[in-house]
């Protein structure tokens, strides 16, 4: 197999250190490719990393996200990919070769692999950002011990949502699920938040304002059938409203659906030559993590094929 030269690059620059990219850049090295796979080192595992239970990945048995990806790293590091601790900033195509700006540096490659994830959609209303850390939270495991004993809302109907909604239930006095119109979560999140007799659903409704001066003091809520605005007194307020593709840093050129995710082939790749999307950051991802860890392993095969 046809490897990069001396002071061309790399066969393959993996951007972005999730499951998808970590698992993308282990195999590259199984088909002889040299690989780099850029990432702020604070960040490897994506958003799985503050996950405290591995649900969905089949053969890992009791793990907690954080452990799993530190295993994947050290692995693809003792396989000999070069891990490039920095922010992909740019990314641009000159001469059929892909440069990649990452801190300091820039990094060269025949074929790079956007593997970035997604971020937190932020909740957009009267309250919501000035008192992020002082009751509004993203992170259920992180921060639900602040809140033992006390009542919370959870905004939201997907997985994720549902998933912190049961980890914050144990521990506080009230879990209440503000829900637009319908779950969207798998039935097994369903369930098991379902068995919890101190979680309640507040349906068809939006959360209006955050309410409070110092910490949280509660949440303004409208109905979305009749349009009656209520208040609802509580101590946290944990947005999981979906997420948004982290690609500021992508070509413009690159062609993406209307929530901003890469359009790309069956084979994964995307609209510019070379450039290649795996896992949050592409449209049509399904949001399981064995999914983003098959997406990391069949990219690879495309790849090796076309630089053969």
């Amino acid at each position: 197999m046809a490897v990069a030269k001396r002071g061309q690059g790399h066969d393959v620059v993996v951007i972005g250190g999730g499951i998808a990219g970590l698992t993308a850049a282990w195999h590259a090295t199984h088909y002889g490719l040299s690989t780099a796979l850029i990432e702020r080192s604070a960040l490897f595992g994506g958003q799985v990393a503050t996950v405290t239970t591995i649900e969905g990945y089949p053969g890992i048995g009791s793990t907690t996200g954080a452990d799993l990806a530190a295993t994947m790293l050290e692995t693809a590091r003792q396989e000999g990919v070069l891990i490039i601790d920095a922010a992909a900033e740019a990314v641009a195509i000159t001469d059929g070769r892909l440069q990649i700006a990452a801190g300091p540096r820039t990094v060269l490659g025949r074929a790079a692999i956007v593997a970035t994830g997604a971020r937190h959609r932020e909740l957009d209303v009267p309250g919501a950002q000035t008192l992020v850390g002082r009751g509004v939270s993203r992170c259920a495991s992180c921060d639900g011990p602040l809140f033992n004993g006390q009542d919370v809302v959870v905004i939201g109907g997907g997985d994720a949502a549902l998933q912190e909604a049961a980890l914050l239930a144990p521990i506080c006095r009230s879990v209440t699920l503000i829900v637009r119109n319908r779950l969207r979560a798998r039935q097994k999140f369903v369930a098991r938040v379902k068995a919890f007799r101190n979680v309640r659903f507040r349906w068809d409704s939006i959360v209006d304002a955050v309410l409070g001066d110092a910490v949280v003091a509660g949440v303004r809520l409208r109905n979305q059938g009749d349009g009656a605005v209520s208040e609802l007194s509580c101590a946290g307020v944990f947005p999981f409203i979906g997420t948004v593709p982290n690609t500021g840093y992508l070509p413009y050129a690159l062609k993406r659906d209307a929530d901003g995710r890469l359009l790309t082939s069956e084979a994964f790749a995307t609209s510019l030559p070379g450039i290649y999307a795996v896992g949050a950051v592409r449209s049509g991802y399904s949001g399981e993590l064995s999914s983003a860890a098959g997406e990391g392993a069949a990219v690879i095969k495309n790849i090796a094929s076309a630089v053969a």
